[in-house]
């Protein structure tokens, strides 16, 4: 199952967006693979693949970095939701794309 969104990158300890309004194509991970990814939850662990990413600076994006989804509001927490990048960004040159692993924060 997938899901488009458009988010902003963001990073913990920076005060503006490493990328603005970039759109992601959201896959939802099988149970055993979401499993690998300590602490992440399987329910809500997704593969995110963008092409709308630079292929210019591999560390553009790390882990631990933040999706900001620009449209919809989590219900708990009344903010737009979050997505918290639990892999190593992986920038796929010959395929155009850049790609990762994410978890859906929810709101306590």
């Amino acid at each position: 199952m997938s899901e488009d969104i458009r988010c902003n990158i963001v990073r913990s300890n920076v005060v503006q967006p490493i990328a603005k309004n970039i759109f992601f194509q959201l896959d939802k991970l099988s149970l055993q693979e979401a499993s690998t990814f300590q602490g992440a939850d399987p329910y809500f662990t997704y593969r995110s693949i963008t092409v709308f990413l630079p292929m210019t600076n591999p560390l553009l994006v790390l882990y631990r970095d933040y999706m900001i989804d620009q449209a919809y509001i989590d219900p708990i927490t009344g903010e737009n939701r979050k997505y918290l990048i639990v892999s190593d960004p992986a920038m796929h040159i010959l395929n155009g794309h850049w790609e990762w692993i994410c978890t859906r924060v929810r709101g306590t």
